[in-house]
C-alpha cells in the first residue's frame, strides 16, 4: 500500500509543475516534465497519452486523461496501472507552509495488477524495483499528506501470486476515502464486484502512516453483500499481513457465501442462516486461528477452537463442543418422512462437494443430536477428512438408552460410497426402528454387530446396493400385533387374544445383505410359552419383508392345547403394513412328512416283526423235523413200530 503514498506525493509534484508554470510551457512540455518527475520518484515508466490541464476553480490542481505507469521488469511488461482519468486538487494556502492538503482525488476507470513473483518480489514496491521499499517517514522526502475527498469511481484490482497460483479480482470499485491527517485516522467506504456478487465495506484506520510504516495499526472492517454481513476490530499489519482481532459474521444466504469463495453449491441446502464469532489470528505465513469461537447453524450451537492452515488443499483442525443439536432438516424431516415407507426411499441427489473443498481433524461433543432418520444421546466422535473421504470415529455415542460404538465412512472420491463397522450395545428397538422404519411392534433391547458397504448418488441407489453382514441378540421383549401362541392354538390368521401380542425371552440370529437384500437363516425364538426358528429375507431397497417363523416346542398344558401340531408363520408385506398368517402349506407338508415318517417307521417295524416272525418258525419247523428225524431213526435201530 505505501506505493499509493509514494504515488501521491508524485502527482503533487505533478500539481506544482503544472500550476506553477502553466502560463509558460505548452500543456504537452508538461506533461512530459510530468511523467520524468513521476518516473524518477516511482522508479517506472510513466506516460500520459491523453490531455493534461491545470485546475484554478473551486481548487487549484490538475485533471488528466488516459496515463499509465508501468509494471516491474520482471513481469509480463503490462502496465501496472492504467486509468482514464485524474483530478487531483489541493488547498492552496498549506501549500506554503510545506503542507499538502488535497480537497479532491478522483480516479476513474483504474485497472490496477498486483503481482508477487515466484522469488517473493512483488511489483507495487515502486522505486526499488521489487524490494521492500521504505515507508514514507521524516526523512523520505515526501510532504505530510492530508486528503478531504478521495474517490475512485468503476475502478479494478487484480492479485496474481506466483508462488501459490493464487488469483483473485474486484471489479466495479466504487471507494470514498477521507484522510484528515497523514498520521491519525482514515476512513475507506464503497462497493466492488467479487465472483460476480456486490460487496459493500466499511474500513476504519486509527493510524495509516503506522500501518503504511510496517507497524501494527487499529483495524475496524466491515463487510456485506448477498450472504449477509461481516466484521473485523482489532490490530492488522500489511508488511507482513498479519491481524490480530474480534471476528463476527452473520450469514443469511450460505449459498451466496459459498459462491463468493467459488464453491457455489458447496454450502447450499447446509442452513438457512448461521453466524460466527471469536478472536481471529492470521499468520505471516497465512495461516488462521479461531479462539473461543461461538458457531451457530439455524438454532445449533457450538463452541471451541478452530485452527485453519492454507496448505494445498487447506487443512481444518478443531475442537467444538455443543449441547442440543437438530439437524433433522437437513434430513428432509422426522424419521418417518425421511424414509418414505410409502413412497420408497428419497431419490435426491446427494451432493457432497463440501468433502472436496479441504482436508480436516476434528474432535466433538455434542449433549445430543437429532439426525431426522434417528436420534443420538451424549456423542463423542473423531471425523477425519482426508481428500474426500470422511471417517468418522465413534468414541462414544448413546442413542435408546443403549450405546453406538465403531467408525463409519463416506468416500466421495471419484463418486460416492458409504461403509462402516458398528457394534450396539443394549440399544431399544421400538423408538429407533419408529424413527428408522416407521415400524413399533418390537419392544426389547438389542445388542449385535453389523458390517456395510453401498454406494450411489442418493439414499435409494444406496438402499438397493447395500452389503454386509452381521449379527443381532434381542433380550426379553414382546412382539405388538402377533399372538404367536394364539394362532397356533386356532389356526386362524385374524386371531388376536387378549393381549395381542407375543412374549419372548430371547431372539438372535445373524445375517447378510447383498444387493440391498437382508437374509437370514438362523433365527432363534425363545419364550416360557413357544420356542421357535426362522429364516427369511428383508428386502431394504424395496422396504418389504418375507420371513417364516416355526415353532420347534411347546411346554406345559399347552402341547395339548395346541394339538401337539407346529404351524409356521408367514409374515410378509411392506414395512408399514405387514401381514402375519399361518402356513397351512407349510403346515400340511410338515404333517405330510411327519406322517411319512411315521408310516416307514411302522412299515420298518412290521417288516422287522414279520421277519423275525418267519425265522422263529423256521426254526421251530427245523426243529421238528430234525426232532422228527431222530426220533424215526431210534425207533428203526431198535426194532419198534
Amino acid at each position: 500500500m505505501r506505493w499509493i503514498v509514494r504515488l501521491i506525493g508524485a502527482v503533487v509534484v505533478l500539481v506544482l509543475l503544472a500550476v506553477g508554470v502553466v502560463s509558460l510551457i505548452p500543456a504537452e512540455k508538461i506533461a512530459a516534465l510530468a511523467a520524468r518527475e513521476i518516473s524518477a520518484s516511482t522508479g517506472r515508466e510513466v506516460a500520459f497519452s491523453g490531455k493534461i490541464k491545470p485546475v484554478f476553480y473551486p481548487v487549484l490542481g490538475i485533471k488528466t486523461e488516459d496515463f499509465s505507469i508501468g509494471n516491474a521488469d520482471w513481469s509480463d511488461g503490462t502496465p501496472m496501472l492504467v486509468a482514464d482519468s485524474l483530478l487531483v486538487g489541493v488547498e492552496l494556502i498549506p501549500l506554503f507552509s510545506g503542507q499538502v492538503r488535497i480537497r479532491e482525488f478522483r480516479l476513474e476507470g483504474a485497472v490496477i495488477r498486483l503481482e508477487r513473483a515466484a522469488d517473493g518480489q512483488v511489483n507495487w514496491a515502486l522505486g526499488q524495483q521489487g524490494a521492500a521499499d521504505a515507508a514514507p517517514s521524516e526523512g523520505s522526502g515526501l510532504p505530510q499528506i492530508s486528503l478531504k475527498d478521495g474517490r475512485i469511481v468503476d475502478g479494478s484490482v487484480s492479485y496474481f501470486d506466483r508462488q501459490s497460483g493464487t488469483t483473485l479480482s474486484l471489479d466495479a470499485i466504487n471507494l470514498a476515502v477521507a484522510l484528515p491527517d497523514f498520521a491519525g485516522k482514515a476512513r475507506a467506504k464503497g462497493d466492488a464486484r467479487y465472483n460476480g456478487q456486490k460487496l459493500g465495506f466499511d474500513l476504519d484506520l486509527n493510524s495509516l502512516s503506522a500501518l503504511l510504516d510496517g507497524k501494527l495499526a487499529d483495524v475496524n472492517l466491515a463487510l456485506s453483500g448477498d450472504f449477509g454481513t461481516m466484521s473485523y476490530k482489532g490490530r492488522a499489519g500489511l508488511d507482513p499481513v498479519v491481524a490480530e482481532g474480534a471476528v463476527e459474521a452473520k450469514i443469511t444466504d450460505l449459498a451466496a457465501l459459498g459462491a463468493l469463495a467459488g464453491q457455489e453449491d458447496a454450502l447450499a441446502g447446509l442452513a438457512k442462516s448461521a453466524a460466527l464469532s471469536g478472536k481471529l489470528t492470521y499468520s505471516e505465513a497465512g495461516d488462521l486461528f479461531l479462539r473461543g469461537a461461538e458457531i451457530t447453524l439455524d438454532e445449533n450451537r457450538l463452541t471451541g477452537d478452530i485452527d485453519l492452515a492454507m496448505q494445498e488443499p487447506p487443512m481444518l483442525t478443531a475442537k467444538l463442543v455443543a449441547g442440543e443439536l437438530d439437524f433433522s432438516s437437513f434430513a428432509g424431516g422426522s424419521g418417518s418422512n425421511a424414509s418414505s415407507t410409502e413412497t420408497g426411499w428419497s431419490t435426491t441427489e446427494i451432493d457432497l462437494t463440501a468433502l472436496h473443498a479441504l482436508d480436516a481433524d476434528i474432535g466433538f461433543a455434542a449433549a445430543s443430536i437429532n439426525l431426522g432418520m434417528a436420534r443420538l444421546g451424549e456423542t463423542r466422535l473423531r471425523a477425519t477428512l482426508d481428500r474426500g473421504r470422511l471417517v468418522i470415529g465413534l468414541k462414544k455415542v448413546a442413542a435408546y438408552q443403549g450405546s453406538v460404538s465403531g467408525e463409519f465412512v463416506v468416500n466421495a472420491r471419484g463418486g460416492l460410497s458409504m461403509g462402516g463397522n458398528l457394534a450396539l450395545k443394549g440399544v431399544q428397538l421400538q423408538p429407533l426402528l419408529r424413527e428408522m422404519a416407521d415400524y413399533d411392534r418390537l419392544i426389547a433391547g438389542a445388542s449385535g454387530q453389523v458390517k456395510f458397504l453401498t454406494s450411489g448418488n442418493s439414499v435409494d441407489a444406496m438402499m438397493n446396493r447395500l452389503s454386509g453382514s452381521g449379527r443381532i441378540d434381542i433380550g426379553a421383549g414382546e412382539i405388538i400385533g402377533l399372538d404367536l401362541l394364539g394362532m397356533l392354538r386356532n389356526l386362524d390368521a385374524s386371531y388376536r387374544g387378549a393381549d395381542n401380542k407375543t412374549i419372548f425371552s430371547a431372539i438372535t440370529g445373524s445375517f447378510t445383505i447383498k444387493d440391498g437384500v437382508l437374509a437370514n437363516d438362523d433365527l432363534k425364538f425363545a419364550s416360557g410359552l413357544v420356542d421357535a426358528t426362522g429364516a427369511g429375507q428383508v428386502d431394504i431397497g424395496a422396504q418389504k419383508l418375507t420371513y417364516r417363523v416355526v415353532p420347534v416346542a411347546f411346554s406345559g398344558k399347552d402341547v395339548a392345547s395346541a394339538g401337539g401340531l407346529s404351524v409356521p408363520v408367514l409374515i410378509s408385506g411392506p414395512w408399514s403394513d405387514l401381514s402375519f398368517r399361518p402356513d397351512l402349506q407349510g403346515l400340511f407338508d410338515g404333517e405330510l412328512a411327519k406322517q411319512r415318517e411315521a408310516l416307514e417307521a411302522r412299515a420298518k417295524e412290521n417288516v422287522q416283526k414279520i421277519k423275525a416272525e418267519t425265522e422263529q418258525r423256521l426254526r421251530d419247523e427245523a426243529d421238528k423235523a430234525i426232532k422228527k428225524s431222530l426220533e424215526d431213526a431210534l425207533k428203526k435201530s431198535l426194532g419198534l413200530p
